[in-house]
């Protein structure tokens, strides 16, 4: 009893708690920390509201004084039983209780809605777990139009019943026929079961395999006739004052009830049948009349409510932090709104030739656009959601200023830098054996091999003589030095090429480009090499300005 109390007084204060974390965690774009600063602060709050509302609430009582109503613990449905109720349905007392639920008696059906007033008035959260169940004998009713009468009264009552609690009561349209005794069948919607007492329940389709079954079979045919013909027909009339019925579910059964010969049942069932109503009635006990197998299917459908100021209160809460929750989405997406627009009005402000500013402005459309694209897989933040999220048309107009980008055109090739060309002169050709004097008849070849060899500024023509290793390391030194100058006289002075452009090396035999061991690697190796090499300053020729060295590092006078 404790444990229902503490729940019922913590229901609506966790409601309203999880109402508030779910706007801020959902909606507040403030740090973590903060957020669950608020939650401690809050979760703090509802324990004190918890504890306040436990302390107020009453010790449940057991049964009021004058034992009409169920005790307040109870949770389950109750049972409103009106229609044909009789003294023998309720000999033990005007209310029947169960573990599943509780069966109150209506002496008249007029007094329906009063009585359900005086038991709200009582215990207002039992407006959702009532129920009517509407007792119809046929065996008892002689007058199809008395019949009809009373259910059209059900369905008045009914409809002051809806405005009482506010919402559609369900009711049970419970029926008892006479005849060979049967358990009660329970009919939901399209689904039918048989509920034996003490026993699972059956499909009627399995039920009716049965042999024993067979005999039965013709009472419940006719008994489903009159019930479609008669008591369904009736409850879902249209009419503008007293709204049709929908039953939540419809109970059958056979049995002996006591039968009035000219009563309606009796008389379809020899009409249809030949089969005239037994005459003898057996005492049954009083459960017998009650079908307890609907109140499981009631149970999910009739449970407390809780009124008065508590729940207009969690309303309101649950209202304000509704609102707040769409004024914060608003605000959020008004925000991404603003921040998108500013970066399409400057990528359409900055002209397509100003290259610098254009990539900065696409850069920051790209990451718009990652933004969005990952939101649109993953799904937007929750504080941009309730339905305003406008991201599929941001993306769609950041995509569009995206395609008409037009980048920069390449920058130029870079000139490819020369590459120094290098005469290689066979020394044989130009001297003799072992002399440094040009031979009369090499002129004509240095012209041919030289002609692409010209001074200019910035460039240094390099005279280097090498030899074979034969003879004097020394002598074979100063034989390639003394050659490369004959050749560097003979340029200087056939081209009118100032001294500085010239740079004379003698590399004797140090670095050959053949073996020595053979006599062609020896002739190969014995020549003079002319090269082109760019050294800042270098032959500076009059009436011509200095040209920077493209090589800073080729002053080096070698050939490599």
């Amino acid at each position: 009893m404790y444990g229902r109390t503490l729940a019922r007084a913590a229901f609506p204060v966790l409601v309203c708690l999880a109402a508030v974390m779910w706007l801020v965690w959902g909606f507040l774009a403030w740090p973590v920390a903060s957020k669950s600063i608020l939650t401690l602060l809050a979760l703090l709050l509802s324990a004190i509201f918890i504890r306040r509302r436990y302390r107020q609430k009453r010790p449940a009582q057991q049964i009021d004084d004058a034992g009409h109503f169920p005790p307040e613990s109870h949770t389950g449905p109750v049972v409103l039983v009106c229609g044909d109720v009789d003294d023998a349905m309720f000999a033990a007392g005007p209310c029947r209780g169960t573990a599943q639920g509780w069966y109150l008696r209506i002496t008249e059906l007029t007094g329906l809605t009063p009585f359900a007033e005086c038991l709200l008035a009582r215990t207002p959260t039992m407006a959702g777990q009532l129920a009517v169940m509407y007792r119809c004998l046929p065996d008892q009713h002689e007058d199809e139009a008395l019949l009809r009468a009373s259910l059209k009264a059900l369905r008045l009552q009914m409809k002051q019943l809806r405005d009482l609690t506010g919402y559609s009561v369900p009711v049970v349209l419970s029926t008892e026929f006479s005849g060979p005794e049967t358990p009660w069948i329970v009919v939901r919607g399209n689904t039918a079961l048989v509920c034996p007492e003490d026993e699972s329940a059956v499909t009627l389709g399995e039920w009716q395999q049965s042999p024993q079954t067979a005999f039965i079979q013709p009472y419940l045919t006719q008994a489903t006739s009159l019930l479609h013909s008669v008591m369904l027909d009736e409850l879902g009339k249209a009419d503008r004052l007293c709204p049709a019925i929908r039953p939540f579910a419809v109970t059958l059964r056979l049995g002996s009830v006591s039968t009035s010969t000219g009563a309606l049942w009796p008389q379809l069932l020899f009409r249809q049948t030949r089969i005239a109503p037994a005459g003898r009635v057996t005492v049954c006990e009083p459960r017998w009349h009650f079908a307890d197998a609907v109140l499981p299917l009631l149970a999910p459908y009739t449970t407390p409510l809780q009124g008065g100021k508590t729940g207009r209160r969690v309303v309101m809460v649950l209202l304000l932090c509704a609102l707040g929750a769409i004024a914060l989405s608003v605000r959020h997406n008004q925000s991404l709104i603003h921040k998108v627009s500013a970066d399409l009005q400057r990528w359409q402000a900055i002209p397509m030739n100003h290259y610098a500013p254009k990539a900065q402005a696409l850069h920051a459309l790209q990451q718009d656009a990652l933004l969005l694209e990952r939101w649109q897989r993953q799904g937007e933040p929750h504080r941009y959601g309730l339905g305003l999220y406008p991201g599929n048309r941001l993306w769609l107009a950041v995509q569009q200023a995206i395609d008409t980008y037009v980048p920069p055109p390449p920058p130029p090739k870079p000139k490819p830098k020369p590459v120094p060309k290098i005469v290689r002169l066979d020394s044989m050709s130009l001297f003799d054996s072992g002399k440094a004097v040009l031979k009369t008849g090499s002129t004509k070849m240095l012209v041919n091999s030289l002609v692409g060899i010209k001074a200019k500024p910035g460039w240094l023509i390099v005279v280097a003589g090498h030899t074979d290793n034969t003879g004097n390391a020394q002598l074979n030194q100063t034989l390639s030095l003394e050659r490369a100058a004959a050749v560097r006289d003979w340029m200087r002075d056939t081209g009118d090429v100032p001294e500085s452009c010239f740079a004379v090396q003698g590399y004797g035999a140090s670095r050959p480009i053949a073996t020595n061991d053979t006599p062609e690697g020896r002739a190969q190796n014995r020549r003079v090499e002319i090269s082109l090499v760019p050294q800042a300053n270098a032959c500076q020729i009059p009436g011509q300005p200095s040209a920077s060295s493209q090589d800073d590092g080729a002053s080096q006078h070698n050939g490599e």
